[in-house]
């Protein structure tokens, strides 16, 4: 499968712009209504043209999926991380636009910052939901 990863990015770009802004409103915040519009249209661009084979997968589904590798540091200090080629598409993209900024190794990101990704996504998708119930109509 072909991934048009500069698309991929720039929807996830827009994601990640929409959902932070999101977070610092109430549910059912007029504010939120350009927000939720924007999130609908991404969730419609999800739908009609998924980017990435693990488009569908759950959080859970990603836990189980995504190992944990130990790493040694160059001064021999050990600790864990996961590897890029490990998080499937669009994951990958989503943990990469959520973390722009974070510190990294080359071969991958710490293994607590990509559990506290798949955190907040929940949380995040939790939040969104309740702004969604709070009167906002596709």
């Amino acid at each position: 499968m072909d991934i048009d990863l500069k698309a991929l990015w720039q929807r996830e770009r827009a994601r990640r712009e929409a959902l932070w802004t999101l977070e610092r409103l109430r549910p059912g915040s007029e504010e939120a209504n350009p927000l939720l519009a924007v999130l609908s249209d991404i969730d419609q661009q999800d739908q009609n043209s998924p980017i990435g084979e693990a488009c569908s997968l759950t959080i859970d589904q990603l836990r189980e999926l995504v190992p944990e590798t130990p790493f040694q540091g160059s001064d021999g200090y050990p600790f864990v991380i996961v590897l890029d080629q490990h998080i499937p598409q669009p994951w990958r993209m989503r943990f990469e636009a959520a973390s722009a900024g974070s510190t990294r190794l080359h071969e991958g990101s710490y293994a607590s910052d990509w559990r506290r990704f798949l955190r907040l996504w929940v949380r995040e998708m939790e939040h969104h939901a309740a702004h969604r119930k709070g009167g906002f109509h596709d």
